[in-house]
């Protein structure tokens, strides 16, 4: 009988109404994931992890962009609600609180990655503050007492704490901090030739905070023919490319893909009626040495 039912199913090229079965059991199978865009390598490991993690427990994955945008933001949200999906992973836009999600998505499970939403929300995220510490420390480490670090103005958690770790670091050895906020090209490159080649303490050594504060710091030095070499400099979050720069570039690498299999593990606990207290997650980057920071990468 079973066999004849294959059979009529085939030849009537009969599909599951996926709809349906999600009306009758109370879930659509889907979990809504919602970035600020692809752009750069921690988010697209991550995303990958999410779908290969979400498809081995029989899910799909509707993936959604808020470009840093917070209008946008609350536009995918109701998007993702009215799919109708079981739970959702979330990188959230600068200054998104609580209260603004979960009035989009009511009691949907929400688990957070990279940036945190509040202590009553799951994330899963970088010691951030550990990363901009230990980067710095190792700047030191080589002799660099002057260390210009460089961030963006948006008010994203993960700035502020690399930040906090560096400053933190500098305190410690009885160094000055001198930070340049990134707004636009010409202004970057103005401020970072100032501190590099001023004659009286001249910064020596860069800490980028970020991945697209790195790519925008390599362009300014090559616009004003500063060569990497001539500086040290470490970037937080890995570049794709980084081995291949001469000088190879250091730099604090994420774990994308076990940030990516621990949101999973969360959110689907939690869809599957997990009741416990909010866990953040908080792991530890890796430096990664190569060139840039000094080092001989063979005997580091």
């Amino acid at each position: 009988m079973s066999k004849r039912i294959g059979i009529a199913i085939a030849e009537l090229g009969y599909e599951p109404n996926t709809l349906a079965r999600s009306l009758r059991v109370g879930r659509s199978q889907t979990l809504g994931v919602l970035f600020p865009h692809v752009n750069n390598v921690f988010f697209g490991n991550a995303i990958r992890t999410i779908q290969l993690e979400a498809r081995r427990s029989g899910f799909t994955v509707m993936l959604l962009m808020h470009q840093e945008d917070a209008q946008l933001q609350q536009e995918q949200l109701a998007s993702l609600k009215r799919s109708q999906i079981d739970g959702i992973i979330i990188v959230p836009a600068a200054e998104t609180n609580v209260a603004q999600v979960r009035a989009i998505l009511g009691n949907t499970p929400v688990v957070t990655l990279d940036r945190p939403l509040g202590s009553s929300i799951d994330s899963v995220m970088l010691d951030n503050q550990m990363a901009g510490l230990r980067a710095t420390e190792h700047l030191l480490w080589h002799k660099h007492r002057h260390i210009l670090s460089v961030t963006a103005p948006y008010k994203l958690y993960p700035l502020h704490s690399r930040l906090k770790g560096h400053k933190e670091a500098m305190a410690t050895a009885g160094r000055k901090v001198e930070t340049v906020i990134w707004h636009d090209a010409e202004q970057l490159t103005r401020e970072l030739c100032s501190a590099l080649q001023r004659k009286r303490a001249p910064a020596t050594a860069v800490l980028s905070m970020s991945y697209s504060i790195t790519i925008a710091v390599l362009s300014a030095l090559r616009d004003s023919d500063i060569p990497l070499a001539q500086i040290g400099f470490i970037g937080i979050d890995d570049l794709e490319f980084a081995s291949f720069l001469d000088p190879s570039l250091s730099a604090v690498a994420q774990p994308a893909e076990q940030f990516a299999r621990l949101a999973v593990e969360r959110l689907l606990q939690r869809i599957g009626g997990a009741a416990d207290g909010p866990v953040q997650v908080t792991l530890p980057g890796k430096l990664i040495v190569r060139a840039s920071c000094g080092c001989d990468p063979a005997l580091c």
